[in-house]
């Protein structure tokens, strides 16, 4: 004879599978959710930085030629003229202010240091990266100017530039690609388990106990802890199918970003990924979906009807963000240790190792001893609620 708990899954899943709406928020919300937002931010992004390159305008304060020609020969720079730069400026209708001092030209001549000022709006996207734009031409005046004093001393350039300073990137092409996908994929993934195991939770608890089938249930011959030993894996392994439907979306957009976007720089690659970094993921987030389902439920117990259940399973999404975001700052090299051991915090950081490529065997055996740990409290709090017969009947 089957067991029962296997009953019940199986009883979930088959209803699960002739439920719309469950397939619409846990399935195809991501799968077409997650291509759409990550194209748009990527557009919007690239839509952004090219604006602000274009058409700088830039109000000049006082006069000198040699300053203006260094401004307006850089491309899509143009000098505009203003009644009161200033609030040109703060209205947005010029994105830099240029202000030349009164005494440059006798600065220049006396051979000392002639002062030029630039205002810029910092709140303003594209009034920062005309700052950046000015500056760099006024700079490359200076060298210019100050190439011409030593050539009048007899004194070659290079007799000033006692260092010859080079960086040199030390990252591979995957470490790159890990700094770039370090914050948008463990953000993804660790949603997706919420959002996918949400709905099904505020059903299989709250949702039955409303319709009353959650009685009838009990009454079959299976015992409480059977049945929620096949709704804990019901909603466990929604999360977890919601998790890899939405990997497999962000992989899929990724690769096709740069034919979509027409912009090649966008290519992000996972194939630095092995198979063991993919089931270490997997193996966290397989941890992770049975802490969130069981938690999930035992709100959702909480809860008389279905709208309380999804109001009281709200908060889940910032306690998911919440650890994302604490890790966003760090490289991978830089999480202090105790994070390994903290509940969503510990998955986040062996994701970012592993797409970083550093990993460390004492932090995965640390984020799997802990997240075993916290799966099975989370189990043993919502059995607990659920042995509670007047959360359980509808009252």
């Amino acid at each position: 004879m089957k067991r029962g708990w296997w009953i019940v899954f199986r009883k979930e899943i088959k209803e699960l599978a002739s439920d719309r709406k469950m397939w619409l928020g846990s399935i195809l919300l991501p799968l077409l959710l997650m291509p759409c937002l990550m194209l748009l931010i990527a557009k919007l992004q690239a839509g952004a930085a090219e604006d602000a390159k274009k058409n700088i305008t830039v109000a000049l304060i006082g006069h000198n030629a040699r300053v203006e020609q260094a401004i307006t020969k850089v491309p899509d720079v143009h000098v505009v003229k203003e009644s009161d730069p200033m609030q040109a400026l703060k209205n947005g209708d010029v994105r830099a202010v240029v202000t030349i001092d009164e005494l440059f030209d006798q600065q220049v001549q006396a051979e000392t240091p002639a002062t030029v000022s630039i205002a810029y709006d910092p709140s303003n996207q594209k009034s920062e990266v005309a700052h950046g734009v000015v500056q760099g031409a006024l700079q490359g005046l200076g060298q210019e100017m100050a190439a011409e004093r030593l050539t009048k001393l007899q004194i070659p350039v290079e007799a000033i530039t006692p260092l010859d300073v080079k960086s040199v990137d030390a990252s591979d092409d995957n470490q790159k690609a890990g700094s770039a996908l370090g914050f948008i994929v463990p953000l993804l993934l660790v949603l997706s388990c919420v959002t996918g195991a949400m709905p099904v939770a505020t059903d299989l608890m709250a949702g039955e106990k409303e319709r009353g089938t959650l009685e009838a249930l009990l009454t079959a011959p299976v015992n409480a802890r059977q049945v929620l030993t096949g709704k804990l894996f019901t909603v466990s392994a929604m999360s977890f199918v919601s998790a890899l439907v939405s990997t497999l979306a962000m992989v899929g957009t990724m690769k096709n970003m740069p034919r979509i976007t027409g912009n090649q720089d966008a290519s992000f690659s996972l194939s630095f990924l092995s198979a063991g970094d993919v089931g270490l993921i997997l193996g966290a987030l397989f941890f992770l979906a049975i802490m969130f389902g069981a938690l999930m439920l035992g709100v959702s117990s909480l809860a008389k009807t279905y709208k309380e259940a999804q109001t009281y399973l709200a908060p889940f999404m910032i306690v998911a963000m919440v650890p994302v975001y604490a890790t966003m700052m760090l490289s991978a090299q830089e999480i202090p240790v105790q994070y390994f051991l903290l509940p969503v915090l510990n998955v986040t950081a062996l994701m970012k190792e592993v797409l970083y490529g550093v990993l460390d065997l004492t932090h995965v055996l640390m984020v799997f001893g802990s997240s075993v740990v916290f799966a099975v409290l989370a189990v043993l709090v919502t059995s607990k609620l659920f042995r509670r017969e007047s959360l359980i009947v509808k009252g």
